[in-house]
């Protein structure tokens, strides 16, 4: 006998007979003898299909497959109602869920779906519509089976099941279109380079009474007064050197000039993109007085502290150096001591230099020690003879007095060699191609897009960009700039092949049309198409972390749950990332996409610092500082409340 009719619209009560809400179609007794259909007790719940201790099943997604067996003893195919409930807090049913109509997108009749007809025996199943469940939530749900003729006299016993809940929560403001350009200098900090290379300069003598392999570069022995002369170049980070090279000897007078000014009180050498500061070491002439051929133990000694600097141009082949020389200690036995600088820049048909001009004398009184410091400049220009050249510079200091003869001392910063190119850009310029600059993107004006380029960087293994992890990004221009002839766009029709957004993204996924009328959804890849670590660029031609589409990577949305707040959410459409993915993919305006690289990268970045195939760079994401990415489940509101 069927359980008791229902015809009222509300949620009936739990005895209510199938078949008094026909949603798989209307019953026909036609048949006498015909037998009913029976679910059978089979119930699952899936993907993946697995239970916890508790017979709940697991599912990895809210689009959750509802699946039974149904049987008919006339052998007649048949189908199943599914119908859903909510739980309460003991786990027992409490509240219908009004499904969807998977195929329509449509309320489904009665708040239930009904599979396709299947044999005697088979299994039953249906894929309820994203949006119906909740995330991290515990259902209940049975079902009922339908002949085409007639329906199971009463429902199947419940099983439940539990939604996954969300891996990715960052709540994020609004866009704003007239947020000003991101000031890309303000993000590069000095890089450290190894101190110079020193070498002896001609003419080299054997040292009497010095050993050679404290550095030391020896001259010819002043037969006059029985004085060996030797120079060497010393690392010398003491605050009596930084400020003397900051103030020279006079603490009255107005700092030295600069031609990099962050080089001021800086230990040791550094580099930016065009500029370098060759520093903290003190350059030393000494005079071993020598008797019978041995040393006597007087030595006269005569010091510099010396800084260098260099800048470079990013739109000229045309740089300029400058040696900072203040003394420290003269003896007067010297008399006076002249220095000779040369500047070289290697390789000579490279480069061409304009004289020196010095302010200051070169020449040091030893009654007077410390009349004065001397600061020279000089141009070189590189002579653009090829696309791209590297070029060294040398520098040699000569010193020489009335009581010994001249001793020399080179060195050269090999972090600091310069990279010369016309291929960034048709105008030539010069960089410090070992410097690694940092790209900041703008997160005032696309917040979703950096949220999803912090959270893969910062949760998967390979930390693309992640100066923390020495993970650079390594950069690849367009296919006539780049070794393998790959366009970067090859590599995003992996990632996000054209049209994806719009057919597989999220369909929560917010645009921006009030910004941009005509806005739709985009798809954005983390790390960049423009990049050897692209999850599209293939292995054997220097691919990083190659997949085979961008459904193996890490998917995400941003949308806009309130005017005001947006959120970068995991897509629980599809399994929880196992952050053991090499790549992300989110969908999100298009607006919000192109605007967060687009032009504000070529020319404010790749251009602007003259990458070429393969330069590493960093990518930082400063208003995410705060955010915490080694938990479970990564939450961040940014900026930081």
């Amino acid at each position: 006998m069927a359980t008791a009719a229902d015809s009222g619209d509300g949620t009936p009560d739990w005895d209510y007979a199938p078949s008094s809400r026909p949603a798989a179609g209307p019953e026909s007794l036609a048949k006498a003898n015909d037998h009913r259909p029976v679910s059978g007790k089979n119930l699952k719940a899936g993907p993946p299909s697995t239970k916890d201790s508790a017979g709940v099943w697991q599912v990895n997604r809210t689009n959750v497959t509802l699946s039974n067996t149904v049987t008919d003893a006339d052998d007649d195919t048949a189908n199943l109602t599914f119908q859903v409930y909510t739980t309460d807090g003991n786990g027992n049913p409490k509240d219908q869920v009004k499904l969807t109509d998977p195929d329509t997108g449509k309320p489904a009749a009665y708040g239930v779906v009904v599979s396709d007809f299947v044999t005697s025996g088979g299994k039953a199943s249906v894929t309820l519509r994203y949006g119906d469940l909740k995330t991290n939530t515990t259902y209940a749900f049975r079902t009922s089976a339908f002949d085409g003729t007639l329906y199971e006299t009463d429902w199947s016993s419940w099983a439940k099941f539990h939604t996954r809940g969300r891996a990715v929560s960052i709540t994020l403001p609004e866009p704003n279109k007239d947020a000003p350009t991101v000031n890309q200098d303000s993000h590069q900090e000095p890089q450290a380079i190894a101190q110079p290379d020193v070498k002896p300069a001609p003419p080299t003598v054997p040292p009497i009474g010095l050993g050679a392999s404290e550095g030391w570069s020896c001259g010819e022995l002043n037969k006059k007064t029985a004085i060996q002369p030797c120079s060497r170049l010393r690392p010398d980070d003491s605050k009596k050197t930084r400020d003397a090279l900051t103030k020279g000897m006079n603490e009255a007078k107005a700092a030295l000039p600069r031609l990099v000014d962050w080089c001021a009180n800086l230990v040791n050498s550094h580099i930016k993109r065009y500029e370098a500061c060759i520093g903290s070491f003190k350059y030393e002439y000494v005079g071993v007085v020598i008797k019978d051929g041995k040393p006597t133990g007087e030595v006269l000694n005569a010091s510099w502290a010396v800084g260098q600097e260099v800048k470079l141009s990013g739109n000229s082949a045309t740089f300029t150096q400058q040696l900072t020389l203040v003394p420290v200690e003269i003896d007067a036995k010297f008399g006076s001591v002249t220095l000779n600088v040369e500047f070289d820049c290697l390789l000579a048909d490279r480069c061409s230099s304009s004289p020196q001009s010095w302010d200051g004398a070169l020449v040091w009184v030893g009654a007077d020690p410390f009349s004065h410091s001397a600061v020279g400049k000089i141009d070189h220009t590189w002579n653009a003879a090829n696309k791209a050249d590297t070029l060294d510079l040398s520098t040699k200091i000569t010193a020489y007095s009335p009581v010994a003869n001249a001793a020399a001392s080179r060195w050269q910063a090999d972090g600091a060699q310069i990279r010369c190119d016309k291929i960034s850009a048709t105008t030539p310029g010069c960089a410090f191609h070992k410097y690694v600059p940092t790209w900041v993107m703008n997160f005032d004006k696309a917040p979703p897009a950096v949220a999803h380029a912090w959270l893969i960087q910062a949760k998967l293994p390979n930390h693309p960009g992640s100066k923390a992890a020495n993970k650079p990004l390594f950069y690849l221009p367009a296919a006539a700039k780049n070794a393998p002839g790959r366009d970067p766009d090859e590599n995003r029709k992996v990632i996000c092949p054209d049209g994806w957004a719009a057919t597989y993204g999220n369909p929560d996924t917010t645009t921006v049309p009030e910004i941009s009328s005509g806005d739709k959804a985009s798809c954005d890849e983390f790390a960049y198409a423009s990049t050897y670590n692209s999850g599209g660029m293939p292995a054997g031609i220097g691919g990083m972390n190659e997949v085979d589409t961008g459904n193996d990577c890490v998917q995400t949305y941003a949308t806009r749950v309130k005017q005001g707040e947006w959120h970068l959410y995991d897509d629980v459409r599809v399994d929880a990332p196992t952050w053991k993915e090499v790549c992300g993919r989110s969908a999100m305006s298009g607006w919000i996409n192109s605007t967060s690289m687009g032009g504000a990268f070529s020319s404010g970045f790749s251009g602007k610092y003259r990458l070429l195939d393969k330069d590493p760079y960093w990518v930082d994401f400063p208003q995410f500082a705060h955010c915490d990415a080694s938990k479970v489940t990564v939450t961040c509101k940014v900026p930081k409340p």
